[in-house]
């Protein structure tokens, strides 16, 4: 009888010989920064999975593995060139899988550069050993020398292009793309790197990308996602490595993988009745077939179902958040518009609409809206479930997950009045390891749009309300070991079938993939049931003690997973969710102001959001302005490519890591609260003067005091003063531990920055494109600790205004770029 031969046979085969690749890298010792990496038996899987699929002249390979922030593409680079590079030194043997041409390392500030500078086998740095070079915006190499070259020159060479340079074309075909999707903010940026390597002919592209996400496109893909399943048959057969670093997926098996998410269910009569109206409404409105595009109120009703669906607290408290962060309309705002919504005039099918459905799809939308305004019913059951999870998971972190950052920053909000602490810190991404003990640091509140690392110690994260089901991936994440979603009764169902629709897909992708490469068996799918794991609890009057509380319910009855998958088209369709990239950038769901600026020399429109200032250069000095302030002549800074960031904030991220950054940002927003606070008490900003001159302040201009809360100037250039805002405002959060201190002398370092800046900024971003280090760079360069920042200036351009022209509403996905056909009825045409 034959032996059975399963996938792992394959793919970490159990008689590797001295000569395996793994055997060798591991007998020289791979470090990062110093450490060992050790890669575990999922990182030989996937590795000798893509050798696999690149041998049997598999051309597009697409990696899913749980969402976190990890270097699995860098590795994949490191890995192809590895191989490439032993076969050139060896010589015949087996044939190389690596195609012939360049290996090109695509994602948004991937950083290949600075990690291939970090790693080393045995007393090798794989920077000079791996022929690294970066890609420049125009199109050149250069390498870690500072040498230019043109691509054609290093046909065997490892390149890495960070899309916020944009896609410059190499004039040269390459060989092999590893795109690292896990970095890109939407899927624009997907299909522009995807354009990028059809462009450039390249002979294999090989994605990295969450699971749950789909290629899409014409391509067609050799699927691998590592779903709970295939973990936990791996951890099982094989076990697990101790994790160290982002370059490993070590993490991933620190805990066995569970099979499915969990539930914590609430009753809630009449908000399920609502939903249900709602839905059937919107669904209705979907199976109208009109050419037209969806009318103003009915768009409305969706957006603003959608905010309070994801709304747990505070509708007013989330609509200050809304606008502030500039992510379109409140709720106030838009059931304003659903009430004054009448569809007078609309003929045919919506005329028909307006008659049968109109009226109980904006009643129930306007009901949903006073049920949820003053007093959120669900906002006691988030604060019990902390209370139990706390209780439960000692020294575990709990990461409550919102669909969008105003949200998150309304709900931090709220906990940090109910529960003590500060909002503030509670918006800090956890530290790695265990929290300590039950204080406020031990809970988070975090948007989707906030990637954490792969962490191998427990952690908690609670997912306010289903995901929509393109977006299931978020509930199979490697930033917790354990996932549990908030749901009303009636989607508890949708949830179930939105899982078992996923696990089933990826079991369907690796079986094929698994019968093309010829790797054996795979274990059997299975299709467990969500596990409830708190209530149902009825929010709609008194119920029993938690511990009475049935584990699971079976009278799960009212189903509205039908209209749910109806409804999720549609309100994708009008409604971005929060996207699963790394980079802060979001898309706001809702259309949003823009005003044409026509650029020097050859009259090219930028589209640029009418209501957010913009960064310039005026004589020495650089600047925020409104877009309504440039003139003819104005210098503007604009980012090239997919990351739509401030120059000033990208350099001062280099100079920062990310956790101190946050300090800084948490420090600022203290001190803008404290003069806040105390223009509330005083009433009046030239009453605020009185009473900091009456401290010893020199401050003449209330003007001046105003300007300090609203972000346009950074921090009084006097210390003192922050102590007096300080001690007027009572705010312990400054005056404690020397705080107050510590933040004069960031405003200080950003100051300087921005005086460096302007006196710099043109020169220094010219010297950049030339690839020569001048004056310019070398100041910048030592303001920045010393750090090259060459590759951050050139994904900036310097813009000259020809013209400011008219406004419309757009998308801002559409902002930055010459738009296309207009067809929204909400965008009205242009004014020259």
């Amino acid at each position: 009888m034959m032996a059975r031969v399963t996938y792992l046979d394959c793919l970490v085969p159990p008689d590797a010989g001295p000569a395996d690749f793994f055997e060798r890298v591991q007998a020289l010792r791979m470090t990062d920064r110093g450490c060992t990496v050790d890669l575990g038996p999922l990182d030989r899987a996937t590795l000798t999975l893509l050798s696999r699929a690149l041998s049997s002249d598999q051309r597009s390979v697409y990696l899913a593995l749980p969402r976190g922030r990890h270097d699995l593409a860098v590795l994949i680079g490191i890995y192809l060139q590895l191989i490439r590079r032993g076969a050139e030194l060896t010589g015949g043997g087996s044939p190389c899988p690596v195609p012939v041409g360049p290996v090109v390392v695509v994602g948004l500030r991937t950083n290949v550069t600075v990690r291939l500078a970090q790693l080393a086998i045995g007393r090798q740095n794989l920077s000079r050993a791996l022929r690294m070079e970066r890609i420049r915006g125009d199109g050149r190499v250069v390498d870690l020398q500072g040498k230019i070259t043109r691509a054609v020159d290093s046909p065997s060479g490892l390149f890495y292009l960070n899309t916020a340079l944009g896609m410059p074309s190499l004039g040269t075909s390459v060989g092999t793309v590893v795109i690292d999707r896990t970095s890109m903010a939407n899927d624009h940026s997907w299909e522009r790197a995807l354009a990028w390597a059809s462009g450039h002919d390249a002979a294999r592209v090989v994605a990295v990308a969450d699971l749950g996400t789909q290629p899409g496109g014409s391509r067609a893909w050799t699927q691998w996602p590592w779903s709970p399943a295939l973990r936990a048959d791996l951890r099982h057969t094989l076990g697990h490595r101790s994790a160290y670093g982002p370059l490993t997926s070590n993490a991933l098996l620190a805990h066995p993988p569970a099979a499915a998410p969990s539930a914590a269910v609430y009753r809630h009569k009449q908000l399920a009745e609502l939903l249900r109206t709602i839905v059937a409404g919107v669904v209705a409105a979907r199976r109208v077939r009109a050419s037209e595009s969806w009318p103003q109120p009915v768009a409305d009703a969706v957006r603003l179902l959608n905010l309070l669906w994801c709304s747990w607290g505070s509708i007013g408290r989330q609509d200050t958040w809304q606008v502030l962060m500039g992510r379109g309309s409140g709720a106030r705002a838009l059931a304003r518009s659903v009430s004054r919504g009448t569809l007078e005039g609309r003929g045919g099918p919506w005329g028909l609409f307006r008659e049968t459905q109109w009226p109980d799809l904006r009643r129930g939308v306007l009901d949903l809206y006073e049920l949820l305004y003053d007093d959120n019913p669900r906002w006691d059951l988030l604060l019990a479930l902390i209370d139990w999870a706390r209780a439960g998971r000692t020294g575990a972190p709990i990461l409550v997950r919102t669909r969008s950052r105003s949200a998150a920053a309304a709900v931090a909000g709220e906990l940090a009045d109910a529960l003590g602490g500060d909002a503030d810190s509670l918006l800090l991404a956890p530290q790695p390891g265990p929290a300590a003990g039950r204080g406020a640091g031990s809970l988070h509140v975090m948007p989707y749009t906030e990637r954490l690392a792969w962490d191998a110690s427990p952690r908690l994260e609670l997912h306010l309300g289903a995901p929509s089901p393109s977006r299931t991936g978020v509930l199979f994440s490697g930033a917790a070991d354990e996932h549990i979603t908030v749901v009303e009764q009636s989607e508890y169902t949708w949830l179930e079938r939105s899982a078992d629709r996923a696990l089933s897909g990826w079991h369907e992708q690796i079986r094929q993939t698994a019968a093309v490469l010829r790797l054996g068996e795979v274990p059997e799918p299975t299709t467990p049931s969500l596990p409830v794991v708190y209530g149902p609890v009825d929010l709609s009057g008194p119920s029993s003690a938690p511990e009475d509380w049935p584990q699971h319910d079976s009278r799960l009855a009212l189903d509205l997973s039908a209209l749910f998958e109806d409804y999720d088209a549609p309100a994708r369709a009008i409604s971005t969710p929060a996207d699963p990239g790394r980079s802060v950038t979001t898309v706001a769901d809702d259309p949003v102001p823009a005003t044409a600026v026509f650029t020097e020399p050859e009259g090219a429109v930028l589209w640029l959001r009418s209501d957010q200032p913009v960064d310039v250069l005026i004589g020495q000095r650089y600047a925020r302005v409104p877009v309504a302030a440039l003139t003819p002549g104005s210098r503007l800074l604009r980012a090239r490519g997919d990351g739509q960031s401030r120059l000033h904030d990208r350099l001062v991220m280099v100079m920062h890591d990310s956790a101190e950054v946050t300090a800084m940002d948490t420090m600022i927003g203290f001190f803008r609260q404290a003069i806040i606070a105390v223009h509330e008490q005083r009433g009046s900003w030239p009453d605020v003067l009185t009473a900091l001159n009456n401290l010893g302040s020199e401050v003449s201009s209330w003007q001046a005091v105003s300007k300090w809360a609203d972000g346009s100037v950074i921090a009084p250039e006097d210390p003192q003063d922050i102590h007096r805002v300080a001690l007027l405002a009572r705010d312990s959060r400054l005056t404690a531990g020397g705080t107050w201190q510590r933040l004069a002398r960031m405003a200080e370092e950003l100051r300087r920055l921005h005086r460096t800046l302007g006196h710099t900024a043109a020169a220094a971003m010219t010297e950049a494109a030339r690839g020569m280090e001048g004056p310019a760079l070398r100041q910048l360069k030592t303001l920045c600790s010393g750090i090259d920042v060459s590759e951050i200036l050139e994904e900036f351009d310097l813009v000259v205004v020809r013209r400011v022209g008219g406004q419309k509403s757009m998308s801002a996905a559409a902002l930055g770029r010459v738009p296309g056909p207009r067809g929204t009825s909400s965008s009205p045409q242009e004014a020259p």
